[in-house]
């Protein structure tokens, strides 16, 4: 059996990083018999970074090894489908991945809003007298972050700016069929189905969260996407 090792779950979703959830997913497709394994920290993955996925051949990190690794053994995230669909798929993913998760992160962790209600779902486990020193330690970490990267340096105008035409093509991917590639679930789909449900499920009244939960199109693909997809466990589940 493979073990994924993952954030645990959060405001209804089966963990609070995207890449979990894609990993998840992705385990399933696959038909893979595996576990999760809930952490709080990534101080025990390979590279510091969750999830990882504890295999016989030993412990792969980051949600794209563990799709290389799950199609070496037969997995295809893409059935049906041209060279030229890879393609594109691989470009969705990037641009979900490195653009549209970033802002799912700033407006978690920096919007004063959102963030007092992190604070209890990410660090509920750390004792009381720590919680407000290890959670604002990682908030600046976080913050620094996002300033190298650009991000955290704009204006919400300026942040809308970079992630609207994001949003756009997705939906225009959307108006002919009910995932981004075809009428079933493929590769870009594991990863743009958390990161606008997280962006939708946003515990404050954000630019973004407003923008996704006004867009009938993405509503629906968010819909159809976590019942198709999601896994069906919770970690009290799990734990049982």
């Amino acid at each position: 059996m493979l073990t994924l090792i993952t954030y645990p779950e959060g405001f209804d979703e089966p963990s609070l990083s995207p890449f979990c959830v894609k990993s998840m997913i992705q385990l399933d497709m696959s038909g893979e018999d595996w576990r999760p394994e809930y952490a709080n920290t990534p101080s025990e993955a390979p590279i510091g970074r969750l999830p990882a996925l504890r295999t016989p051949e030993g412990l792969i990190p980051e949600s794209g090894f563990i799709q290389t690794y799950l199609e070496k053994r037969g997995a295809d995230f893409y059935p049906g489908l041209s060279s030229k669909d890879r393609v594109l798929g691989h470009a969705i993913i990037r641009m979900v991945e490195e653009h549209l998760r970033v802002a799912v992160a700033h407006d978690r962790w920096l919007d004063d809003r959102c963030w007092a209600k992190l604070v209890p779902v990410a660090f509920g486990s750390i004792p009381s007298p720590m919680r407000p020193f290890i959670a604002n330690m990682v908030r600046r970490q976080v913050r620094n972050g996002l300033k190298g990267q650009g991000f955290a340096r704009m204006t919400e105008d300026q942040r809308m700016q970079c992630v609207t035409p994001d949003l756009d093509c997705l939906t225009d991917l959307l108006w002919d069929k009910r995932f981004l590639l075809a009428d079933h679930p493929t590769a870009p789909d594991t990863i743009a189905v958390p990161v606008l449900s997280m962006l939708a499920g946003l515990p404050a009244d954000t630019a973004i969260r407003r923008a996704v939960r006004g867009n009938e199109t993405l509503m629906g693909y968010i819909q159809r996407g976590r019942a198709a997809l999601y896994p069906k466990f919770t970690r009290s589940a799990a734990a049982a």
